[in-house]
C-alpha cells in the first residue's frame, strides 16, 4: 500500500473509533444530564407548602391525607418544636424551601419551624382544598382533624396562653394563619384550643361563629358545659371540672367582659 493510502486508511480509523467513544461518553451522561435537569423541579413538588404536604403527604406507596396544615415559628429566634402542634397531629420539621417558610430562623433547621397538620392520622376521604393564610378558622382545623369545635385564646398585646392550664382539649401555637387569629402579640403567645383531647373517627361538624360553652362541650362528647366566673372580677374555677378551658366572647353566653385580671372558664362534665 503506497504511504498516502496508508495514512488515509490510519485515518479512518482513528476517525471511527474517536465517534464510537464519543458515542459511548454521550450515552452514558445523558441520564445523569437528565436527572440534573430534573431534580429541582421534582424535589420542588414534592416540597411544596406545608398545606400542601399535609393534605397530599407522599409515602413510598401512595399518598395520605393529613388535612390541612399550617407553620409555626415566628423569625429570627423561632425556637419551636413539634409540642408546640399539640400531641394527636402530623407534625415535622418544616423546610426553608418550602413556600410558606417565611423569613430564615437564625439557626435552622436546629431551632426552625414545624409544619403542623390537621390530623395525627392519614384520612381514606380526598384531601381538603388548599388552605392559603387567613382562609381558615382555629375552629376549622380542630374541626378538620375531628377534635371538636375550637377556639383562639389569648389577647393581645400581652397574650400568654398557655395549653397546659386554659386549654382542656388538643392544642398548638396560633399563628396569623388562621382568620380569627386577631391583633398580634408583643409578649407571649396565642393558642388554637380544641373542644375534643382526642381525635374523633370523623371530622367535626362545622362549628357555628359563636356556640355556647354548652355546645363547646357537647361537640368533645360531654354530657353539658357551662361558665364560671362573674364580671367584672370574673375568677372563674374549673372545680372538679371533666374539662375545663379559658372562656372568651367568641362564646354566646359569655356575658360582660372581665376588668380586674380575673378570667371566665367554659367548664366540661361527663
Amino acid at each position: 500500500m503506497l504511504p498516502r493510502a496508508r495514512v488515509a486508511a490510519a485515518c479512518s480509523a482513528t476517525l471511527v473509533f474517536v465517534t464510537v467513544c464519543a458515542l459511548v461518553a454521550l450515552r452514558g451522561a445523558a441520564p445523569a444530564q437528565l436527572g440534573a435537569a430534573t431534580a429541582p423541579a421534582a424535589i420542588e413538588k414534592l416540597l411544596g407548602s406545608c398545606d400542601d404536604q399535609c393534605r397530599t403527604a407522599k409515602t413510598l406507596f401512595s399518598t395520605e391525607n393529613w388535612g390541612n396544615g399550617y407553620i409555626i415559628g415566628t423569625a429570627p429566634l423561632c425556637d419551636v418544636n413539634c409540642d408546640d402542634c399539640g400531641t394527636g397531629r402530623k407534625c415535622f420539621t418544616a423546610d426553608p424551601t418550602e413556600q410558606d417558610y417565611g423569613k430564615l430562623c437564625y439557626n435552622a433547621p436546629v431551632n426552625g419551624k414545624v409544619c403542623c397538620c390537621a390530623r395525627t392520622s392519614a384520612l381514606s376521604a380526598p384531601p381538603p382544598p388548599p388552605a392559603p393564610v387567613r382562609s381558615m378558622r382555629c375552629a376549622d382545623f380542630c374541626a378538620e382533624g375531628g377534635f371538636g369545635y375550637g377556639m383562639v385564646i389569648g389577647t393581645a398585646p400581652a397574650c400568654g396562653a398557655s395549653c397546659g392550664s386554659d386549654c382542656g382539649g388538643e392544642c398548638s401555637t396560633a399563628t396569623d394563619f388562621f382568620s380569627d387569629y386577631g391583633a398580634g402579640c408583643a409578649t407571649g403567645s396565642k393558642r388554637c384550643c380544641c373542644a375534643r383531647k382526642t381525635a374523633a373517627a370523623e371530622p367535626t361538624p362545622r362549628m357555628p361563629d359563636h356556640p355556647s360553652c354548652n355546645d363547646w362541650c357537647l361537640s368533645a362528647g360531654y354530657a353539658r358545659g357551662d361558665i364560671d366566673g362573674t364580671s367584672p372580677a370574673c375568677n372563674g374555677e374549673c372545680e372538679g371540672a371533666a374539662a375545663c378551658f379559658l372562656a372568651t366572647d367568641m362564646l354566646s353566653d359569655y356575658g360582660k367582659s372581665c376588668f380586674l385580671g380575673g378570667s371566665k372558664r367554659c367548664r366540661c362534665w361527663s
